[in-house]
């Protein structure tokens, strides 16, 4: 299996894992046992339903490895049946028509007293996930309410969304606003936050990587399933941080009702009183002012204080947790790959950059931060190599050395260097 590919899967289980990383056991058990309910796209196995006891142990191997942990590795259940037989099948549905109201234990033990499991009798779970696929066990509606929350303290939760706001001068051409927003749920302050005319994964992740350098990390990060959200790049950088990335479910904007109530502050109390026609710089100007002005210093409906006085008032009650420059700068690296050509030179983004030779005509890694796409360091196999420089034609002119001559030849003066 190659590196891309156990990366994918490692990725894929961290998505499944991720939403009950800072949540006690009671809530994890109860989360794992309705995904094993479901079928779940996983990397190289197709669609597939997942038992309670792998999930807690992805969750037991990201804890004690990080997200290396999560990459696949040799079974060590080869030789082992993992299917049930027709026959098997067979007796299970005979039984669960003609005693519909035992419980899965006892048919369990019904089944292996009478040796109808197979040789190795196959287990109790694999007996429950054969009964879901095959609609055997009773359906029950769904009983979840929606209820008012609050998190105790700052950072345990952060909730993030995209608004769409007013057309804008950016450049020179009028494109709409798009305000990328992070908030609190403790303290309603907005602890990230950036116009722009683009909704994409770069934008988010350098607002979190702002918002992480500013007030640490949180916890927990609550977002819809639009493609900023669920792309690898934000997957791989909270599990990088330890922070669990949770989901809401899809259509659901009630779910994440603070910071949709926060947009519609927004709305109604800065976007309402705005000139008509503004460039994007005005408009971050006028934002950072309303914001410092206005929301973090009035008195929260919700919350009947001011943001900023709850935010201070549990700062001093918490550790915040932080990573220093370098590791952020890690964490939130953006990648690309490009073939290095004969000259051991790449082109990124208009620009020429410099590889060593040793690379030529073969596809390489290269990563920036997602805030200085000029900072290219070059990485193989994951390991970092050297950051890559600019290509300086004149100075390469001067020290250019054919292999007949013993020393360089400058072809600026067109002459031998002494």
């Amino acid at each position: 299996m190659n590196p891309e590919t156990r990366e994918q899967i490692a990725l894929a289980r961290y998505k499944l894992i991720s939403p009950v990383l800072a949540e006690p056991g009671r809530v994890q058990n109860e989360y794992f046992r309705s995904q094993s309910e479901k079928e779940h796209e996983l990397p190289h196995a197709g669609r597939r339903r997942l038992s309670v006891s792998t999930l807690k142990l992805w969750l037991r191997r990201y804890r004690e490895r990080g997200f290396e942990g999560l990459k696949p590795r040799a079974r060590a259940d080869q030789g082992r049946p993992r299917r049930l037989g027709e026959a098997c099948l067979a007796a299970i549905r005979g039984k669960c028509k003609a005693y519909p109201d035992w419980s899965a234990q006892r048919l369990y033990e019904d089944l292996l007293a009478s040796d109808q499991l197979g040789n190795p009798p196959v287990s109790y779970n694999t007996l429950l996930r054969a009964m879901a696929r095959e609609g055997l066990r009773p359906k029950t509606g769904r009983s979840d309410v929606r209820k008012r929350f609050e998190r105790e303290e700052v950072n345990e939760l952060w909730i993030g969304d995209f608004l769409h706001g007013p057309p804008v001068m950016a450049g020179k051409r009028l494109s709409k606003a798009i305000l990328c927003a992070l908030i609190d749920d403790h303290s309603r302050m907005i602890v990230g936050w950036k116009f722009s005319v683009h909704e994409t994964v770069s934008v988010l992740v350098e607002v979190l990587k702002e918002a992480f350098s500013t007030y640490g990390l949180p916890q927990r990060f609550y977002v819809d399933n639009g493609s900023a959200f669920s792309s690898d790049l934000l997957v791989k950088s909270c599990a990088q941080a330890g922070v669990s990335l949770i989901h809401s479910r899809p259509y659901d904007s009630p779910s994440r009702g603070k910071i949709e109530r926060f947009f519609r502050t927004v709305r109604e109390r800065f976007l309402a009183g705005l000139p008509t026609s503004l460039t994007l710089e005005a408009l971050t100007e006028a934002f950072a002012r309303w914001l410092r002005e206005d929301y973090h210093d009035k008195v929260h409906s919700g919350i009947e204080q001011r943001p900023i006085d709850r935010y201070h008032a549990s700062v001093t009650r918490v550790s915040i947790r932080r990573l220093s420059k370098a590791e952020l700068d890690e964490i939130f690296l953006v990648r690309h790959e490009r073939i290095v050509a004969n000259d051991a030179t790449i082109s990124f983004q208009g620009r020429t950059y410099e590889v060593p030779g040793a690379y030529i005509r073969q596809r390489i890694e290269i990563r920036h931060p997602v805030d200085d796409a000029g900072d290219l360091a070059l990485y193989d196999n994951g390991a970092r190599i050297a950051r890559l420089k600019l290509v300086d034609v004149r100075e390469n002119a001067r020290t250019f050395r054919p292999a007949s001559a013993p020393t360089p030849v400058s072809y600026a003066r067109g002459k031998v260097q002494p």
